[in-house]
């Protein structure tokens, strides 16, 4: 019965935190930074640093941290380091075999390096602290695909590794070199390989970006330079054209020669033309039924390839299996040919090359390694992502083995699902090792138990429709559905209803925005009369906090109430009582009712000194009166002299304005004598009657700026209040 109880206040207490957080702005969400991994003392101890944003503490002067980052081809890898204060720190990228790519220092120093085929696949981080102590301090590691024409990788800078691209206009990006003495990449090179038909002219246009000039060269099949054009200055389009006198394949490579002072990263588009429109053939191979080609006639194909060419992708039945025509994978085709821009050609040439040896492995760093192997499905070797060696394994001497250091570790505990780098559907863990360093100490763990997020869509025309299912998955969704949805409808309901009170007690227009999402805000500062412009900073996390306070110690001054119950706002659910006492409680709480100064609605004494020994026009009816009269003896209205002035805060007004620009009152109300809309002044335009109401409770004479007494706190009209 207790479990159950405080299950209950804790969803109440829950509920109106949430609900006063919406009528102030927003939730300050706060995302939790991951603490920096124990950083190695060396290269060959390095830890590897995932991406991800990290929180590190004390760091003694002159102390230096290593770590490794993995990064394929065309993945620029971006290191900020920040809160240094006045001390500045440095940090370097080395590439795998130790040599310094970049530096920074900086009070917050930061580094990016775009990885090209020929770099390195694994890079050190050193952050060294170059002055005094630093009591914490902050690093985000970020990864960013920034792959060549669409594919899933960096087009090569060696005619081995040119990535195959067909007609059209493919992006594609090369490392800048935004400074005189430094680069930020080893990508300067992209070599693209494209088929050729005889007899057609084809066009190759290389547009960078504005503040780049790069080279577009055109190599044939035996890598021999057939033409090369640079840009004439930052930013201009080279063009190549070619008509081949047979079905050939051409290199197309793009050139950056690091000219100083480009962007860090050059981002160019290539696009290939053809002048003869071609068509898509097909033919049997293997009693399958795939693409061969494009041919200009259908009498081409056929003398070109030796074989019965078809127009249609079925081969008119002909054949007993279909080809693919679109393709995300090579498997997807026929043998021999290959997927290229989500068509299946065939292969001229080898697309790929073995880069080590089957089954070789080695290492990435003291607890991981690579190993060989055919990856992505493309009948080549290549180094695999990095792999935990296991428990108690240390990687020495290229491959894992036991570790000799007798390294210790605890039990590994459980934190949280989707935490840290971990999926949604893998939990967070972590353990300590003796000594320090000798083993991994996080690791993510697929779990049963953890919501799985669906994979993205592979079109891309369901995305939204993804980003919503993943949406659903959310565990905050659990606190709008059955009880948890009940109770919202009805704390919503109460807060509404009392902010619609608050603004009719305090002659606010438009209380019924108090039940509208958005415009509840609006209204809730035109109550308090603060500018407008304090929306912007109800949507800064922190400062919209202090300023929800301010404005509700405001509304609980206009409700003459003290102003320190704004502060009580803050604690829940002591909040959702504030908000109700503020709105139905008229009396004060102590029964005493504080002695008001009379109403003095004419300003300051000596604003309102008129010149002596002339007469002046009375503002009511024009005629002239004495200097120092307070009634004028022709029309018997009450300050006749000077300007008019506001009810509320005493400061000139203008009979055209509609709100007060010191206090934001509203200057148009109700006659409570002639029940018409009439200017706030002295009198009623209408009937005539001096804007002045005497409270029946305590007699106080006071303009009507609200429902009840601005002394005693009483309505001011209780018999129309019984009506």
């Amino acid at each position: 019965m207790l479990q159950k109880y405080s299950s209950a206040c804790r969803r109440i207490i829950l509920c109106s935190t949430f609900s006063i957080l919406f009528l102030i702005g927003g939730l300050n969400i706060a995302f939790a930074q991951t603490s920096l991994p124990t950083a190695g003392n060396n290269f060959s101890s390095a830890v590897l640093l995932s991406p991800g944003e990290y929180q590190g503490g004390h760091l003694d002067d002159s102390q230096i941290l290593y770590y490794s980052i993995s990064a394929k081809p065309g993945q620029k890898i971006s290191v900020e380091a920040g809160s240094f204060d006045e001390a500045g720190c440095s940090i370097y990228l080395y590439s795998s075999g130790q040599e310094e790519l970049i530096s920074s220092y900086d009070e917050n120093p930061n580094v990016s390096w775009l990885a090209g085929t020929s770099g390195s696949s694994s890079y050190y981080l050193k952050i060294e602290n170059d002055h005094a102590e630093i009591t914490s301090f902050t690093v985000k590691v970020s990864a960013t695909n920034y792959y060549d024409a669409s594919s899933q990788t960096d087009a090569g800078d060696t005619f081995d590794k040119a990535l195959t691209v067909g007609m059209g206009t493919h992006s594609g990006y090369l490392a800048g070199n935004a400074y005189i003495t430094s680069v930020s990449g080893d990508d300067a090179q992209d070599i693209y390989k494209v088929s050729l038909k005889k007899g057609s002219t084809y066009s190759f246009k290389l547009s960078p970006s504005s503040k780049t000039e790069l080279t577009l060269s055109l190599y044939d099949t035996n890598k021999q330079l057939i033409e090369e054009d640079s840009s004439v200055n930052k930013g201009s389009t080279v063009s190549l054209s070619l008509t081949p006198a047979a079905d050939t394949y051409v290199y197309v490579s793009a050139l950056n020669e690091f000219y100083a002072y480009q962007e860090e990263l050059v981002s160019y588009t290539l696009e290939i033309k053809t002048s003869v429109p071609l068509t898509k053939f097909y033919s049997c191979t293997d009693n399958y039924c795939g693409y061969i080609g494009e041919f200009v006639s259908l009498s081409e194909c056929q003398s070109s390839t030796t074989k019965t060419c078809y127009a249609s992708s079925t081969c008119n039945g002909a054949c007993v299996g279909v080809g693919v025509e679109g393709c995300t994978k090579i498997s997807d085709c026929p043998i021999n040919n290959t997927c290229v821009a989500g068509q299946c050609i065939p292969e001229e040439l080898p697309v790929c090359a073995d880069e080590c040896s089957a089954d070789q492995t080695k290492c990435f760093d003291n607890f991981n390694y690579y190993k060989c192997g055919d990856f992505d499905g493309d009948n080549c070797l290549e180094w695999s992502t990095p792999a935990y060696c296991g428990e108690g394994n240390k990687c020495q001497g290229e491959k894992c083995s036991k570790s000799s250091g007798g390294c210790m570790c605890s039990a590994w505990v459980g934190i949280e699902c989707g935490s840290g780098e971990c999926g949604s559907d893998e939990i967070f863990q972590t353990r300590t090792c003796t000594p320090q360093s000798c083993d991994i100490t996080e690791q993510c763990l697929s779990a049963s138990s953890c919501g799985v997020i669906p994979p993205p869509s592979d079109g891309g025309d369901n995305s939204f429709a993804v980003f919503l299912t993943f949406l659903g998955t959310l565990p905050i969704w659990s606190y709008f559905s059955g009880w948890y949805l009940l109770l919202w409808i009805i704390f919503y309901v109460y807060l509404a209803f009392c902010l619609q009170v608050l603004a009719q007690k305090t002659n606010t227009p438009n209380s019924w925005l108090a039940w509208i999402p958005i415009g509840n805000i609006f209204l809730m500062i035109s109550i308090a009369q603060k500018p407008m412009w304090w929306i912007i900073l109800l949507l800064i996390p922190l400062i919209n906090i202090v300023i929800a306070v301010i404005i509700w110690m405001a509304i609980s001054e206009r409700r003459g109430k003290p102003n320190w119950l704004g502060i009580l706002i803050l604690i829940s659910p002591v909040n959702l009582f504030i908000i109700g006492y503020l709105a139905f409680f008229d009396y004060r709480s102590n029964g005493k009712i504080e002695p008001t100064p009379p109403y003095a609605p004419t300003g300051t004494e000596a604003a309102n000194k008129p010149i002596v020994g002339y007469k002046h026009l009375c503002k009511y009816c024009d005629k002239l009166i004495p200097p120092d009269s307070v009634v004028c003896p022709f029309c018997e209205k009450v300050n006749p002299l000077g300007p008019s002035r506001c009810p509320k805060c005493h400061e000139p007004i203008e009979k055209e304005w509609k709100v007060c620009s010191k206090c934001n009152l509203n200057l148009r109300i109700i006659c409570p004598f002639c029940g018409k809309t009439t200017f706030f002044g002295e009198h009623c335009e209408d009937c005539g009657a001096r804007l002045m109401v005497i409270c029946p409770n305590c007699s106080q004479e006071q303009p009507p700026l609200g429902d009840d007494c601005m002394k005693c706190g009483k309505p001011l009209f209780p018999k129309e209040k019984n009506k």
